[in-house]
């Protein structure tokens, strides 16, 4: 198959200075990227800690029902009375 390319220098530019202009990345300056701070992992509360172990005791299981709803029911049995009063 041959190559349906056209390419056009114009006034002696030489090749190489085409290619280099043509595969270079946008003309804008790129402004120096400021670190972000380092984020603060989120709360995780022991609820959605046993609802996510429920879910994957489920889910390795081949429950065929609907996970998230069995894993909360769940849930909710094993963390009933440690809370907030």
């Amino acid at each position: 198959m041959t190559d349906t390319h056209i390419h056009i220098h114009l006034n002696g530019e030489a090749a190489s200075a085409v290619s280099a202009a043509t595969s270079s990345s946008s003309p804008r300056k790129k402004s120096a990227a400021k670190p972000s701070p380092p984020k603060k992992p989120r709360a995780v509360s022991a609820y959605h800690k046993a609802v996510g172990a429920e879910m994957k005791k489920l889910k390795k299981a081949g429950f065929r029902g609907n996970v998230m709803k069995a894993a909360h029911k769940a849930a909710k049995k094993k963390t009933k009375g440690k809370g907030k009063k």
